[in-house]
């Protein structure tokens, strides 16, 4: 099969999978799958009792897999889920939970900030900047070919 791929395209690929893979090392020392991760990290930025739509809104994981994550993090005591107005379950730590998030979060969140700690402020602006610029001509262009 011969196919151009656009130097851009490539780079880019290379650069997410790259990054991806540096994830997958760090979660895989710690037995954590990328979207346990994603939705715990997403329940610390929106607090406890949060809801699993809010979760889907900020993580861009699709609703069933936070749903089956949710239900393994329940039969392994990480979470509970509360009553709030029906048919709302909010989500909390267990106490196994916070334990699990002290020995396994953590440690990680803290790789990212020490990290973090070392990219000029005006470089990561101009990062993240220049990401959601891409990220908007993207969507764009997709939602005038869909």
């Amino acid at each position: 099969m011969d196919i151009k791929i656009d130097y851009k395209v490539r780079q880019l690929n290379n650069i997410l999978c790259e990054i991806d893979s540096i994830y997958q090392m760090l979660l895989q020392n710690k037995n954590i799958s990328d979207s346990e991760y994603a939705i715990i990290f997403a329940i610390l930025g929106l607090g406890e009792g949060c809801l699993q739509k809010e979760i889907a809104e900020i993580s861009y994981i699709s609703k069933k897999t936070i749903n089956t994550t949710i239900k393994k993090f329940e039969r392994d005591n990480i979470i509970e889920l509360k009553a709030g107005k029906y048919p709302n379950m909010h989500i909390y730590f267990t106490d196994t939970g916070k334990k699990f998030i002290q020995d396994h979060i953590i440690p990680l969140i803290e790789i990212e900030n020490k990290f973090m700690e070392n990219i000029p402020d005006e470089e990561f602006e101009r990062f993240s900047g220049l990401y959601e610029k891409y990220m908007s001509k993207f969507k764009n262009y997709l939602g005038k070919i869909k």
